[in-house]
């Protein structure tokens, strides 16, 4: 089919909508009640016959990410298309493990994202945004996958100079843009699973922001454009707003795995903040305690757009750099990563790709050169200043 471009309404998402059912919800973080609800069987239930009267389902959609097999039944073919991108779509030759009913059509005053985690289901209608879809994938794989003592990551993924490298951060502070660096080697732009043996890609496609998107700042995914533009994949989701984005499969990025396969245990990994406040140096070698404290809080400022309501900058934390996907307890993530750090012997590093302290944005160039000196070179460990300094902006 054509390119495709989506207005959605609302043009975030809207987690404050999401509900979990099942018995499994013992095992949620209620601690951070945005995000981890528990809903009343009664609603659900209603829900679920209103989605499962529809039939009007056009696309039947089956894919397996990190062993989960996923079913998606959706009516619209904008988001069929938009699966397609950020997944292998395969034949169905076996029983899923997780079934999503999603509907354009239902007339409801405002989002529902409801998941029953005995049923293995779930439900999304009421609001046109493409990554409900990508989001409620990524946040039922990090509820089963800590099971199996596998990390599941709201981080990019890359390679360079014979090292593999994760980047993790929120929407907006760049893991698109700098894990797609010409001299890089891209591996995944958003979302990883660490197990046993190393990291693996959990999706087949990229979703990045097209603000600023020219040939000479952002030349890999700019080309990417191109030429999922020439294949008619392209996917382009409110094309005036601020949070604007661009869908495409990831065999359009040149300098990039296509397939999906097993890589190295990574050599370094980044936490990125887009501070705001300019007090974080540019680059920061982190160990021990404060990596643990970083990861756990998630520092950065949020952009607009990325949830329904955010019209501003604004300071955010959100443990994990990925808080509203994340439903189990902070540590369950956080202990699998120190662990995985200390077996494998991994170097941390703080890279702010905010301000400088006289409110100045850092230029895109200098921050990849920060993170190619953070590479190729020791950097030295800051790790109490950073601390100290992240424990002012919690008190605040």
């Amino acid at each position: 089919m054509p390119n495709i471009t989506i207005n959605t309404s609302p043009t975030g998402r809207s987690p404050e909508n999401k509900y979990f059912f099942g018995q499994a919800t013992t095992h949620l973080d209620l601690s951070r009640p945005k995000y981890n609800k528990i809903g009343v069987q009664a609603d659900y239930d209603d829900f679920y016959n209103i989605m499962s009267q529809q039939n009007n389902y056009k696309h039947d959609l089956e894919f397996t990410s990190v062993g989960i097999r996923f079913r998606v039944c959706t009516n619209d073919d904008r988001h069929a298309q938009f699966v397609r991108n950020m997944f292998t779509v395969t034949p169905k030759d076996r029983p899923v493990d997780f079934t999503i009913l999603h509907n354009t059509d239902v007339d409801i005053p405002e989002p529902k994202i409801y998941v029953h985690l005995d049923k293995k289901e779930m439900l999304i209608a009421g609001t046109t945004f493409l990554g409900e879809i990508k989001k409620g994938v990524f946040g039922i794989i990090s509820f089963m996958l800590p099971e199996q003592d596998i990390l599941p990551m709201h981080c990019s993924a890359f390679t360079y100079n014979d090292t593999t490298n994760l980047m993790f951060g929120l929407s907006g502070t760049g893991k698109t843009t700098l894990s797609s660096d010409p001299d890089y080697k891209l591996v995944g732009d958003d979302e990883i699973a660490w197990n046993d043996h190393g990291i693996e890609m959990i999706e087949t496609g990229c979703y990045a922001k097209s603000e600023g998107l020219t040939p000479e700042t952002h030349k890999t995914i700019f080309d990417a454009v191109e030429l999922a533009k020439s294949r008619d994949t392209l996917v382009v989701e409110n094309p005036s707003a601020a949070n604007a984005r661009l869908s495409y499969p990831i065999d359009c990025v040149e300098n990039a795995y296509h397939k999906p396969q097993q890589f190295d245990h990574p050599d370094n990994i980044f936490f990125l903040t887009m501070d705001a406040k300019g007090v974080f140096p540019p680059v920061s070698k982190i160990t021990g305690d404060t990596v643990r404290r970083f990861f756990e809080t998630g520092y950065t400022s949020q952009m607009p757009g990325t949830e329904a309501g955010t019209n501003e900058i604004k300071p955010l934390f959100s443990p994990c750099y990925g808080s509203p996907f994340m439903p189990r307890a902070v540590s369950v993530y956080s202990d699998l990563l120190m662990k995985k750090i200390e077996q494998h012997n991994c170097n941390v590093y703080l890279i702010n790709t905010g301000m400088d302290s006289s409110g100045v944005r850092y230029p895109l160039d200098f921050t990849r050169n920060c993170v190619k000196t953070a590479i190729d070179l020791e950097v030295k460990d800051n790790s109490q200043d950073v601390l100290k300094t992240l424990e002012q902006l919690i008190a605040e």
